[in-house]
């Protein structure tokens, strides 16, 4: 079971007064890293958002953003006046007042308007803890969201390494037959070769043959095709399984990779080479979709 690296997901919560949505976003990454965007006033709830994260996401760069309508904003405070101030702003407005014009000392309310000093304002612990349930509920559904999309991409890129590694099989079938029925062959057109070659020598023909025979098993890509069986068989495990598996394909991949150009650099069958070439396209088609799994 694979999930994609790239995905989307996006929950709100509403209540009569307001609405807060939360978006999920992610994106390729070697680890998992994660960003929170949240209005500062609700800061002390990034820690318990990254701390939901990695229930449902183990690798990719993830973006988090919290929006909240103003009007669930606005119940955080509560407003009260400070009448100690504004007993000594009204005094004094009326001192400056009356000496500046005696017959007309008003206090009128506007000039109390730009003193922030006059209000008092709490932060309502209660509401506070309200919206921050709320927050969090948001995220959980959006990170949920996120996790679908993320299988659904997933499932499309297991399909299309699921072939790739099928044609992997059949080439490598092929390359094996060709490599048994050619070993015989090679074992004779070398002995015949360095037989002319010290034709003039007395050698021993046994010691000839031991040392043609050594030659070509130089030359055996037996061992690499055997271990090639062997990685493929653990792509087809690691397709099956529920673990996040991007790193352990990518590293098996390369191991691949490795086997390949090792017969490739054996072999001097035409018919070999050119399977080599197609595996090490197959090998590479499959490897760009792994950059993108979980």
């Amino acid at each position: 079971m694979l999930y994609s690296m790239t995905g989307y997901g996006r929950a709100s919560v509403s209540q009569d007064d307001g609405t807060i949505t939360v978006e999920a976003k992610s994106v390729n990454s070697r680890f998992l890293d994660i960003s929170v965007r949240i209005p500062q006033i609700f800061s002390q709830y990034e820690y318990e958002i990254r701390k939901l994260v990695p229930k449902y996401i183990s690798r990719g760069k993830v973006s988090i953003s919290v929006e909240i309508t103003d009007s669930i904003k606005s119940r955080l405070w509560e407003i009260s006046l400070n009448e100690v101030m504004v007993d000594k702003y009204a005094r004094i407005i009326e001192e400056i007042d009356s000496r500046i014009m005696p017959e007309r000392t008003v206090v009128s309310l506007d000039r109390f308007l730009f003193m922030d000093d006059i209000f008092i304002r709490k932060l309502d612990e209660s509401v506070m803890q309200s919206v921050g349930r709320m927050i969090l509920s948001a995220t959980e559904s959006a990170l949920k969201e996120l996790k679908k999309s993320r299988r659904a991409e997933g499932k499309t890129l297991q399909k299309d390494i699921q072939k790739r590694v099928s044609n992997l099989k059949n080439l490598l079938r092929r390359l094996k037959r060709l490599h048994e029925s050619t070993q015989p062959q090679r074992f004779r057109t070398l002995r015949e070769e360095v037989k002319k070659l010290v034709e003039d020598l007395e050698i021993d023909p046994l010691r000839l043959s031991q040392e043609v025979a050594l030659l070509v098993s130089k030359a055996d890509c037996t061992e690499e095709i055997v271990r090639l069986e062997s990685h493929i068989r653990r792509i087809e495990e690691g397709l099956k399984s529920r673990k996040p598996v991007g790193s352990l394909l990518n590293f098996v991949l390369q191991e691949c990779f490795r086997e390949i150009n090792t017969i490739g650099s054996k072999t001097d069958v035409a018919e070999i080479s050119n399977i080599v070439i197609d595996l090490k396209e197959e090998i590479e088609r499959i490897k760009e979709q792994v950059q993108n799994i979980e």
